[in-house]
């Protein structure tokens, strides 16, 4: 299971001109290209099916219990922190959120990210309700 970033743009400082903007997105587009063809092409020759998910708020809900983070720490914001749970490693947390969005059927593929945000939102409110 693995994200498909095929849309997202990189959040790098503006660009001096036209030319440079052009050259980022191409480079930026061609390496996340490389490397899904790359481990597409390996899962394949393996007999590994590989599933895209919607990468939308993969980074900022807790996967154990759906609260959105209160803040990143580190120096490179390799942890994060649930107000319910604590400090885990954000790519973890990633990690089994990606897992776990190959089988939602709320979440696909094109779902907007907005929407996405709504879902998980709602999700959290109804745990906290049930358990209220």
């Amino acid at each position: 299971v693995k994200e498909d970033l095929s849309f997202t743009k990189e959040k790098l400082p503006k660009a001096a001109n036209r030319y440079e903007a052009k050259v980022r997105r191409k480079l930026s587009s061609w390496s996340k290209g490389t490397l899904d063809g790359r481990i597409e092409y390996l899962c394949d020759c393996l007999g590994i099916r590989t599933v895209d998910v919607n990468p939308a708020y993969t980074s900022q809900f807790c996967p154990n219990c759906g609260a959105r983070f209160s803040e990143r720490k580190g120096t490179h914001h390799e942890l994060t922190v649930c107000p319910n749970c604590g400090e885990m490693n954000a790519n973890t947390a990633a990690a089994v959120n990606i897992l776990r969005r190959a089988d939602d059927k709320n979440i696909t593929l094109y779902t907007p990210y907005k929407k996405v945000e709504k879902i998980l939102e709602d999700r959290y409110a109804n745990k906290q309700s049930v358990m209220a």
